[in-house]
């Protein structure tokens, strides 16, 4: 009889600050906005690890960065809804004095089962309008 490793199954949880159904996200012209928050939580909540961030295909007219926060799981399923988890927001700058569509695209590398060194990579593009 062979036995399974008691791991945890993590959920890799990409949280759109905007809404879900949303073709762009319209953001500020000239600051900063966090538009996504990336982490991996088990079943039971818990952070399993540190996602790597990388910015597979930059924007034209701005920047895209990565700062580690906590921040309350909300509108994407019931899986720890309203819980405070760590993760990884992206952030945008628009270029100064820049209005209109732009987009980039990230790439996420993170562990897929807590104590594992198996990894998964994953990637998403997020378009967005600055006005």
């Amino acid at each position: 009889m062979h036995t399974l490793p008691k791991f945890a199954a993590a959920i890799l949880v990409l949280v759109s600050l905007q809404t879900a159904n949303a073709q762009e996200i319209a953001i500020p012209a000239n600051r900063e906005t966090a538009i996504n928050f990336v982490t991996g939580v088990t079943d039971n909540c818990h952070n399993i690890a540190k996602p790597k961030m990388k910015v597979a295909r930059a924007p034209a007219h701005g920047t895209v960065r990565f700062q580690w926060v906590k921040y309350k799981i909300q509108n994407f399923s019931r899986i720890c809804n309203g819980r405070p988890a760590w993760g990884m927001a992206v952030l945008f700058t628009p270029t100064p004095g820049y209005r209109g569509k732009d987009g980039f695209t990230f790439g996420i590398t993170m562990e897929k089962y807590e104590g594992s060194t198996f990894t998964q990579y994953k990637q998403d593009t997020l378009n967005v309008l600055v006005k």
